[in-house]
């Protein structure tokens, strides 16, 4: 595997949609499980785990003392991450999904905790409240208000303290960067559960409006963009796929031009939705619960095809559509750092993080969602992460 790179080439190695959300509920509170492929709305979770205080949101409102007023690092390097990070506190961005917010990753598969179930019934009782009263007079919502709307109900399903890049744990960015540069970074959230590139304009209008509101507030010296695999899930074609990236990373080149950027590829959801069928909640309200159950539920991959014990054929053909996804983004990200002409505006750096091939084997990793990896996979996400991240220390 490579990491594409504008100033190192291409050598660098590395480590390793519902349509009611009443009808929806209804059938999560029957079957007594997760809604895990909802989107959060990451300044508004309802009674979720909290963020870290080093970690800001688009509602934030600085001072310009807060704001850091420096300039970030130059695409020519006349002024390194590191000589930044020499002075202060480095200033991150994400954007990225579920797996990026830690989604579930302390509830264990098979037995998961009481806080598994206290926060699903909290959040379908609210889910219910808001179809009786707000929900009956917007009978007809967006596409767009309807993946807000379902992260303010479902964000308390984050843990974003796990996470390995918002979080505090041993492995995640920010305890690993105080150690290198003796500062905590301020990091902004970005991230949704369901983030993809297809709802990335609602992120990015968020991002424009911090600065909008904060004028004295640096760009960020590093922008991490993760969104792993929900475009193939809510399947995005090739063409809105491709055109989603393109006006995402030419909104974000504009506005944070010098940034050095690092991008994750989409990551193979092929093994996770077909692979042998198991229990995932052994004590449900109604008894135990398969993956599959689980799967139906959240209509998660309803629309790829695939399901557990899929043959061959069909899994040939979802990797053969994956492949064209990952040529879109990783052909993106060459002319980010190489075209003269379509990215001219931009002058910082891209890296680009392939997916890592484990066989499948993350799938013996999962949160007793069936769908986010827990504690050990956050953990190995976080260390290889930060082996890209140091590279530019």
């Amino acid at each position: 595997m490579t990491i594409f790179n504008k100033n190192r080439g291409l050598a660098l190695p590395s480590r390793t949609r519902p349509t009611s959300i009443h009808n929806l509920a209804l059938a999560v509170l029957g079957l007594g499980l997760n809604f895990s492929s909802s989107s959060l709305a990451a300044d508004t979770p309802v009674n979720g785990s909290p963020l870290p205080d080093f970690v800001i949101t688009a509602d934030a409102a600085l001072t310009p003392d807060e704001a850091m007023n420096l300039e970030p690092w130059s695409g020519d390097r006349t002024r390194s991450i590191a000589e930044t990070a020499a002075d202060g506190p480095l200033f991150l961005a994400l954007f990225g999904d579920s797996v990026s917010l830690a989604t579930m990753a302390d509830a264990k598969f098979g037995t998961p905790g009481p806080r598994f179930f206290a926060d699903f019934f909290r959040s379908i009782s609210s889910a219910l409240l808001y179809e009786s009263t707000i929900g009956r007079l917007k009978p007809t919502p967006t596409e767009e208000s309807q993946h807000l709307l379902l992260g303010k109900l479902f964000g308390n399903m984050a843990r974003p303290n796990l996470s390995p890049y918002l979080g505090t744990q041993e492995y995640s960015l920010a305890t690993l960067l105080k150690s290198t540069t003796g500062f905590v970074p301020k990091v902004y959230n970005g991230a949704q559960m369901a983030g993809s590139y297809y709802f990335s304009h609602l992120y990015f209008d968020k991002f424009a409006q911090f600065f909008a509101k904060n004028p004295f507030h640096k760009k960020p010296d590093l922008i991490i963009i993760n969104f792993n695999a929900m475009d193939f899930i809510d399947g995005r074609s090739i063409e809105v796929y491709a055109a989603s990236v393109r006006s995402f990373y030419q909104r974000l080149t504009h506005l944070a031009p010098n940034s050095s950027l690092i991008i994750t590829a989409m990551a193979d959801p092929v093994p996770l939705l077909t692979a042998p069928d198991r229990v995932a909640v052994q004590h449900g309200p109604k008894g135990p619960m398969k993956c599959s159950d689980l799967y139906k539920m959240v209509r998660f991959g309803n629309t790829t095809g695939l399901y557990p014990g899929a043959p061959e054929a069909i899994i040939n053909a979802a990797h053969q559509r994956l492949a064209a996804y990952r040529n879109i983004l990783e052909t993106e990200i060459r002319l980010m750092n190489f075209d003269p002409t379509l990215y001219s505006h931009y002058h910082g750096t891209v890296t680009y993080v392939p997916a890592v091939e484990d066989g499948g084997e993350s799938v013996n990793h999962l949160a007793a969602d069936c769908i986010h990896p827990d504690v050990s996979i956050q953990r190995a996400i976080g260390l290889r992460m930060w082996d890209v991240v140091r590279q530019a220390l």
